[in-house]
């Protein structure tokens, strides 16, 4: 065998891999899964594609290795949190190694954070296994929630936790960005505080209020308009991401032809804007409408609850999912990030104006305004909470934990 033909070490075959891993998880990150290709990790890496199907001969291998990277190292955080002799204490271990991942990533010692949003959309052979993956990952942190001295806290209701703790974790990509690296130790620790204490103040209840029906409601015709493409164009990217997303599946989900999509809307970069502004305005309608509530904790019961029953039932179309921000074109995707820290501020406002009538405990207003964001933002459809499940299931198994503290006797 020749020099020029010798297999590499295993020190350079595991370091060149690892290389390949880290590059192939900001390509993922950045394109999305439709968007991933070995080209164009080869291309960051500044290689020819060629060279990297001595490590991984497929883009749907290399995909579902990172993918099972970042279930790897959230399974790491969680046998670090098992540790814990207390459900509050494994829960605080759990964030806590959370942000110190983080802390590892932004200092370049560790590849990026995959996000769960398109795991099933990575294909065959590794799909089915990875989806498997991801439930048991969940079920691990359900496992972590378990009290000694909470009966109510089920099962089926702490893997509902699990699924809002992780998307409460993962929302932090689009805010931390705002936190020198020396501060992820107390963002860590206000966060956890919020999650197992609640924002609302001692002696306050949970507000009974009607909650809000927001948005249009569903058009009785078929005519097909603006907003049917707004809403077929949102599930969608919610199901297969912003690239997943083409013309013609948005058409084809409406039965019209390109033709008529086109008579509609300018392209697909110009529609994912309008199905955000959509969803923008959703929200500004809740703050609106739950604006003349009594106290903080009043409006922002009834403004939150109001948008995760809207997000859950989909009646009048639901929101875009923040995940869909991932593999958007870069400029749209800083405009539309900047209107969600907006809107952050905005329920940051409400909080504290909480805490200063009092039926708001103190806590840390902004990162208390992001966890209440994902929470509505990110909550699982009606049909997946099963068959018997109704909006007020959702309500007090989601929203009153969310915001009353996950360990609070009902």
């Amino acid at each position: 065998m020749t020099v020029a033909t010798r297999p590499p070490t295993r020190a350079r075959y595991a370091a060149r891999r690892d290389a390949i891993l880290s590059a192939a998880c900001k390509v993922f990150i950045d394109q999305g899964v439709s968007g991933f290709t070995l080209a164009a990790v080869a291309k960051r890496m500044d290689l020819h594609p060629v060279s990297l199907t001595y490590y991984f001969k497929r883009k749907e291998d290399l995909a579902a290795e990172c993918m099972r990277l970042t279930l790897s190292r959230f399974n790491a955080m969680l046998e670090i949190a098992e540790r814990e002799e207390t459900a509050q204490a494994r829960l605080r271990a759990f964030v806590g190694a959370y942000f110190e991942t983080r802390r590892g990533i932004v200092l370049g010692e560790a590849p990026r954070l995959l996000p769960f949003g398109e795991i099933t959309q990575i294909g065959a052979p590794g799909d089915e296994e990875l989806v498997e993956a991801y439930r048991a990952l969940r079920q691990r942190l359900a496992r972590l929630l378990r009290p000694t001295d909470a009966p109510w806290l089920t099962g089926p209701r702490r893997y509902m936790l699990a699924h809002l703790i992780i998307d409460q974790l993962c929302w932090s990509d689009t805010w931390i960005a705002g936190y020198e690296i020396a501060d992820f130790g107390r963002v860590a620790e206000k966060i956890s505080d919020v999650m197992i204490n609640g924002l609302a103040a001692p002696g306050q209840a949970q507000p009974h209020r009607t909650l809000l029906d927001l948005g249009a409601p569903p058009a009785l015709n078929d005519e097909v308009t603006r907003e049917r493409f707004l809403v077929a164009a949102t599930e969608i990217i919610n199901r297969e991401g912003y690239r997943g997303a083409s013309v013609d599946k948005i058409s084809a989900y409406l039965n019209v032809t390109k033709g008529s999509f086109y008579h509609h809307n300018t392209d697909k970069d110009e529609l994912a804007r309008a199905c955000f502004e959509r969803t923008f305005d959703l929200i500004d309608e809740a703050k609106t409408r739950g604006g003349s509530e009594p106290t903080g904790w009043e409006r922002l019961w009834l403004i939150a609850a109001s948008l995760t029953a809207h997000q859950t039932s989909g009646e009048r179309g639901r929101m875009l999912r923040h995940f869909a921000l991932s593999a958007m074109p870069g400029e749209l995707r800083r405009s539309i990030s900047g209107r969600f820290q907006q809107i952050a501020n905005a329920f940051s406002g409400i909080i504290s104006d909480g805490i200063a009538d009092g039926s708001i405990r103190p806590a840390d207003p902004l990162l208390s305004a992001h966890l209440v964001m994902a929470m509505f933002n990110s909550v699982l459809l009606l049909e997946h909470w099963g068959e018997d499940a109704t909006v007020d299931t959702v309500i007090s198994a989601y929203v009153r934990p969310a915001l009353m503290g996950f360990f609070t006797p009902e």
